[in-house]
């Protein structure tokens, strides 16, 4: 791609009503540019400070075996050296990739921003610590959507090599509760399970959302910290025909890299920091769009949280290795877990009265595209996106 073709993309990237033109060029080159101008899938890559895992994945995804899509990179990282830039924005001069730099936009916000800057009709999720497992991962993807009453689909998670031990103690139960909530409308995920099968809930990596799912319910909400991908299935189960489903797909393979630092660095989070997270979630995403079941049942949401947070101490935290650790790590959690709680909620309240209920459903305004022209006449595309820091554009052009 030339460099003026290159500059009036990343125009399309900022919030421009940007034209393409493919005057002079011949039927085939036509053709090729608008797979590039208007793919029909958009690989959306949320990243943070994990540029050697993110260039990895570039070059995964560069190999797919697909004749038509983009991949958006929403690249946050503070934390970055030369070599690693360089590696990425040699891999960014694909005219298949699109590098967007931003300040920390926080998980959903990162996600949000992403989808607000991609051109395709169908929208598919990774993140730099992850890989997809197969070279036809983005056509696996695409396949489940031939039936249009699908609204989305979450692929398998699978475990690197280095990882033998069975996924689940008790496969059944997985099977039956993959991608579900219970009563108090925490998301129960099973996504390493093997069968296929209709579910409630999407993922926010390895899932494909079409673009008109994310026009008619919304984006995801930004108002928490953790366990951000709910907020999108709550509004999508609520406004639904009966006809229309949630796909989980296990023959969609992701390999889940969990030894990679970076990122939002869960893992290696204290248990109260970890239980202020939990607690943000609770109280301003199932406390918004369940308030009476979460006022009923409020007692039990501190029982969730308590448990849910001894879990994660004692199996996903690699902050707490050895037996000695989780034990004093559970120890200490819950001779405070009391007093932080009544804390938190304090807290809470003032901000909530200071500054009202924070926003939810973000919207996402629809892109208009017009039919591929290859007699090379001008081609208008209308790009109503988010804005990104001009020194994104700057750096892009210069590449």
């Amino acid at each position: 791609m030339s460099k003026i073709h290159r500059f009036l993309q990343i125009l399309a990237d900022a919030d421009y009503h940007a034209v393409v033109v493919t005057r002079g060029m011949g039927a085939d080159q036509a053709r090729a540019y608008a797979h590039v101008a208007h793919p029909r899938v958009s690989v959306v890559v949320r990243s943070y400070n994990r540029l050697s895992a993110l260039a990895e994945l570039l070059e995964a995804l560069l190999a797919q075996e697909h004749d038509s899509f983009e991949i958006v990179v929403v690249e946050q990282s503070s934390v970055k050296t030369v070599a690693e830039t360089q590696k990425i924005e040699a891999l960014a001069r694909d005219p298949r990739v699109r590098l967007l730099y931003y300040a920390p936009l926080g998980g959903p916000g990162a996600r949000n921003a992403g989808v607000r800057s991609a051109r395709g009709d169908l929208l598919v999720f990774i993140d730099d610590d992850d890989l997809p497992a197969s070279r036809d991962w983005i056509t696996k993807h695409e396949a489940n959507f031939g039936d249009s009453q699908c609204l989305g689909v979450t692929g398998r998670f699978v475990d690197d090599a280095s990882i033998t031990s069975p996924p689940y103690v008790n496969l059944e139960r997985a099977r039956r509760d993959v991608l579900s909530f219970n009563v108090l409308k925490w998301q129960r995920v099973f996504a390493r399970t093997d069968q296929r099968k209709r579910v409630e809930s999407l993922m926010g990596g390895n899932a494909a959302i079409p673009r008109r799912t994310l026009e008619r319910f919304g984006l995801w909400d930004e108002c928490t910290p953790i366990e951000d991908e709910p907020s999108l299935a709550y509004r999508i189960n609520a406004g639904k025909r009966e006809d229309e489903y949630l796909l989980f797909d296990p023959s969609v393979e992701m390999i889940r890299r969990l030894d990679v630092p970076g990122g939002m660095a869960k893992r290696t989070m204290s248990g109260p920091h970890y239980a202020k997270r939990v607690f943000t979630f609770l109280h301003n995403i199932i406390g918004h769009y369940f308030p009476v079941r979460f006022l009923l049942l409020y007692p039990l949401y501190l029982y969730m949280l308590c448990y849910h947070v001894t879990q994660w101490i004692c199996s996903d935290s690699i902050k707490h290795r050895t037996l000695a650790q989780r034990v004093w790590a559970c120890t200490g959690f819950y001779l405070s877990i009391i007093p932080l709680w009544c804390f938190w909620l304090a807290s809470w309240l003032f901000h909530r009265i200071k500054d009202g209920e924070p926003p939810h459903c973000p919207t996402l305004a629809p892109l208009t595209k017009p039919a591929a022209d290859t007699s090379g006449r001008a081609v208008p595309l209308t790009v109503p996106l988010a804005p990104q820091p001009i020194t994104s554009a700057i750096r892009s052009v210069r590449n």
